[in-house]
């Protein structure tokens, strides 16, 4: 019978430690927040706790604080940008220096004049390249000591160690101690007395047995079983005076919770300040970064090396004026050699154009005495030609028959006219 009372009274007592349990339980799972599960995103110790609950402030104490990592991070990638490209200006400028030396190297018998200058300024383009990188160099690096002395001004090493804060840390962590001291003190008045309140429910659970046991045993005395029934009572009653205790912090600290929220989204509202000035200032060390490796200026830098060097190679580059070079430096004598064909070939003309106007004249005649007059011409013109025609293969191979060649033909030409002229005066 007593092992009967005793069971059933631990299973009372197990099924108000049960409720208690799942109250708890479900007031962590109301205080969680929800959570959109970004791959992007990693977790943290911070991210499923409410805010404003217990000691979770300081998840934005910490955003501030290793907000330094991110920035010596961006610090890190820049010189690592700005190291790539130091190394293409200089391997430009050297490039410049191997070719120049190069360039000299070549024989002259191969390279030379135009064609020449034309490498030695494709040459040049990388140097002049290389100038512009160096300037793009240059302002990254002013972007980089620029952005250096932010984060030194934003995250100060501390006195003692290296490590690295944000200016307004502590102070913010000093705020948030403030405001939730009071509520604090409740929270930890009420783990006390929720802690009475249990080895209270324990005494009486064992109060309650006892005088169970007290009852249903007849040789107990009946100052014995009083006594149980006093303790009983006591212990009831000490129970509920905690329990009061217990209401009326559980109200304190509901007002007190509110006034921290309060507080705490004051002190937040400061936070959001400091991290948005953060924020901003990696937004402005990118766009600088951004507009130091990309300019308007560089580009158009670019555009006026190569549009230059396209423009000296189309109108400096002759080839034909390279040939001509060539040929005068090793002496060749294109010159006279085209000279003495040209003056040839103006003779053969001369000859030509003046028989045709002899031809032309004579068929303008009409008449019997015209004809015998052109036969005439003719019998005696005929001669003059075939020994013109025999002085002709000659005269290809000197000057002095040449000019007596012509001398022929003007005297045959004469006679010509001689007796074109009679022939008029007899017509008429």
């Amino acid at each position: 019978m007593t092992l009967r009372i005793k069971s059933a009274l631990l299973r009372r007592t197990d099924s108000i430690r049960r409720t208690t349990l799942s109250g708890i339980t479900d007031k962590l799972r109301s205080n969680r927040l929800p959570f959109d599960n970004d791959s992007t995103y990693g977790s943290n110790e911070y991210i499923h706790n409410s805010f404003l609950n217990d000691d979770n402030y300081l998840a934005i104490i910490k955003c501030l604080d290793d907000g330094y990592k991110v920035s010596e991070d961006i610090l890190q990638w820049l010189k690592d940008y700005l190291t790539l490209q130091q190394n293409y200006a200089d391997s430009l400028s050297s490039h410049t220096t191997k070719w120049n030396g190069k360039l000299k190297q070549q024989p002259t018998i191969s390279s030379y004049h135009t064609t020449k200058r034309a490498q030695y300024q494709t040459i040049k383009s990388s140097h002049k390249l290389a100038e512009l990188v160096q300037t793009r160099c240059d302002e990254i690096e002013h972007v980089i000591a620029t952005f250096h002395r932010q984060v030194d001004r934003m995250y100060p090493k501390e006195r003692l160690g290296t490590v690295h804060k944000h200016y307004r840390s502590e102070q913010v962590r000093k705020a948030f101690k403030t405001a939730r001291s009071a509520l604090s003190k409740l929270a930890e008045t009420l783990e006390k007395l929720h802690e009475q309140e249990k080895q209270a429910k324990e005494s009486l659970l064992a109060a309650d047995i006892q005088c169970e046991n007290y009852s249903l045993d007849s040789t107990v005395s009946k100052s014995k079983s009083t006594r149980a029934k006093d303790t009983q009572e006591k212990r009831q009653n000490e129970l509920e005076i905690i329990q009061d205790k217990i209401a009326r912090a559980e109200k304190e600290y509901v007002h007190e919770q509110e006034t921290y929220q309060q507080k705490a989204m004051e002190i937040y509202q400061e936070c959001r300040e400091y991290e948005k000035e953060r924020l901003d200032q990696i937004q402005e060390v990118l766009i600088s970064f951004a507009q130091a490796a990309h300019t308007s200026d560089y580009s158009a830098g670019q555009d006026v090396i190569f549009d230059d060097l396209i423009e000296h190679i189309k109108t400096k580059q002759n080839s034909i004026e390279d040939l001509n070079f060539w040929a005068e430096t090793y002496h060749v004598n294109l010159r006279k050699k085209s000279t003495a064909s040209e003056k040839n070939e103006d003779e053969n003309d001369t000859i030509t154009n003046e028989s045709q106007t002899t031809t032309t004249r004579k068929t303008k005649k009409s008449g019997k005495s015209e004809n015998e007059n052109a036969i005439t011409a003719s019998d005696k013109t005929l001669p003059s030609v075939a020994v013109d025609e025999e002085d002709q293969s000659t005269a290809n191979n000197t000057s002095t028959s040449t000019k007596n060649k012509q001398s022929k033909i003007k005297k045959s030409i004469s006679i010509e006219k001689k007796n074109n002229s009679t022939n008029d005066s007899a017509a008429s």
